[in-house]
């Protein structure tokens, strides 16, 4: 199946909610700061080349530093699936958790993200040696902040005895953070929810009450977050902030992996067609697909 035909099912068949146009989030988006792990990344470096017109993705090249076979949703989003120039502040961490003091993971957890990263960097109001640092400074009303995180969690919180008992304290710490962006200037937030990872083939391996726990756990963090996000946007007025329902978009293309072009939701392999790219990460194929999606979300573009 042609990639143009897979563009067009996935924008005929996929429904997403809530819908972008009752979340009110801006549509004349120039600047995309992302949040999170391994299904974000583009290993972007805030003290290297900065993301321009000529350049939206700063560094690294276009498609490298993912953890797929090539660009990942935010390579897409900031290059394809928009009709204005979007420049691309990518600072999500393969492997990261909210905060090491909950969950440990790699070093460079949301926490690190946002206050050793962001901050320093683009924190508004900046002052002349962070813009000079930073290249074109951003402004609120065109920029657009996404937080996708919680896969990392889950997975080492499924091994614990009590596996939902950090849950609300894991919340609490990733909407602290998000305070702490609005807190430098952030008004149009985009939240994630976690993907059914229990379908990958790496917790596929596990024994079979193993994989009911993981994806029990799935779903208590998704329910918790989305009441974090109605709680937030209940209390910060002057802001937007929208859930993007990765775990419908997932589930809908491992139910029907041959109707988006895949062979089937469990082999890995781009070149044989997969849904993955390695036993827990997913295909560049699938990220287009993600990107045009979001794409169609924000009302960034209606084809």
């Amino acid at each position: 199946m042609r990639l143009q035909h897979i563009l067009r099912l996935v924008q005929s068949v996929l429904t997403l909610s809530p819908s972008s146009s009752d979340d009110g989030l801006r549509q004349n988006i120039r600047y995309l700061f992302s949040f999170g792990d391994s299904y974000t990344t583009t290993s972007f470096n805030a003290s290297s080349t900065q993301p321009s017109p000529e350049n939206p993705m700063g560094n690294p090249p276009l498609g490298s530093g993912t953890a797929a076979d090539s660009i990942n949703w935010v390579g897409y989003l900031a290059t394809v699936y928009n009709d204005t120039t979007v420049l691309s502040y990518n600072h999500a961490v393969y492997g990261a958790t909210v905060n090491n003091t909950l969950v440990p993971g790699v070093p460079r957890d949301l926490a690190y993200q946002v206050s050793r990263v962001f901050e320093p960097h683009y924190c508004l109001p900046a002052g002349p040696e962070t813009e000079a640092e930073t290249g074109e400074r951003w402004t609120p009303e065109a920029a657009l902040f996404t937080v996708w995180i919680g896969i990392n969690d889950i997975y080492y919180l499924s091994q614990r005895t009590a596996p939902f008992k950090d849950i609300p304290s894991i919340l609490q710490s990733y909407f602290d953070l998000v305070d702490r962006l609005h807190d430098c200037g952030a008004r149009d937030f985009l939240i994630f929810n976690v993907p059914p990872c229990d379908r990958s083939p790496k917790i596929l391996a596990l024994k079979p009450s193993d994989i009911r726990l993981y994806r029990a756990v799935i779903k208590e963090f998704n329910r918790h977050l989305l009441n974090a996000v109605e709680q937030w946007q209940l209390a910060n007025p002057d802001s937007t902030m929208a859930t993007y329902d990765a775990w419908s978009f997932f589930t809908q293309i491992l139910d029907s992996p041959q109707g988006y072009g895949f062979v089937d939701s469990k082999c890995i392999g781009a070149r044989k067609r997969c849904v993955w790219w390695d036993d827990f990460h997913p295909v560049s194929a699938l990220h287009r697909l993600l990107a045009a999606d979001i794409g169609k979300f924000l009302g960034w573009r209606d084809e």
